[in-house]
């Protein structure tokens, strides 16, 4: 008869392994979801730009009118927030011509984020996370898009 006691120490060293390998991987799940924290401003405040983008110009052309346009009104947006106390966003619209003289501007929201965004994106100590885009539209008007989002309470841990 055979002895069967090396293939069960042998056995034992694979289970061992296996016990490791799925320790680790455990691990290193729990690490990669606890370990840095993820900060989604950049990403919020460039939705934000392509939504009031997509309010305002359709297929190379205006969709609003320009004398009488309330940005929060007429994009359907709503900066309220019941976690703040304050309005944690910022958008700024101007309209330009081919000379770069303003034709008009609208704003809304918090103008405190106006200074953040000035210091540029690299710096995530700052207040506010912000995205810029330009277009032009029919009749050579430039549109410029800015927003800021702050929310650091939500998004950054």
């Amino acid at each position: 008869m055979w002895s069967k006691k090396g293939t069960e120490k042998v056995l034992s060293v694979y289970w061992f392994l296996i016990l490791i390998i799925v320790a680790g991987g455990i691990f290193g799940m729990v690490y990669v979801f606890y370990g840095s924290p993820y900060d989604f401003r950049d990403v919020e405040a460039r939705t934000l730009t392509n939504q009031i983008a997509d309010c305002i110009a359709e297929g190379g052309k205006l969709k609003i009118d320009m004398t009488n346009f309330d940005i929060l009104r007429d994009c359907r947006l709503n900066f309220e927030d019941s976690t703040y106390k304050e309005i944690q966003y910022y958008v700024k619209i101007e309209f330009l011509n081919l000379t770069g003289n303003n034709l008009n501007e609208f704003s809304a929201g918090n103008n405190n984020f106006w200074s953040s965004c000035e210091i540029g994106n690299d710096n995530y100590g700052r207040l506010a996370r912000c995205s810029e885009r330009s277009f032009y539209v029919s009749d050579n008007v430039l549109v410029k898009i800015l927003s800021a989002v702050r929310k650091t309470e939500k998004n950054v841990k």
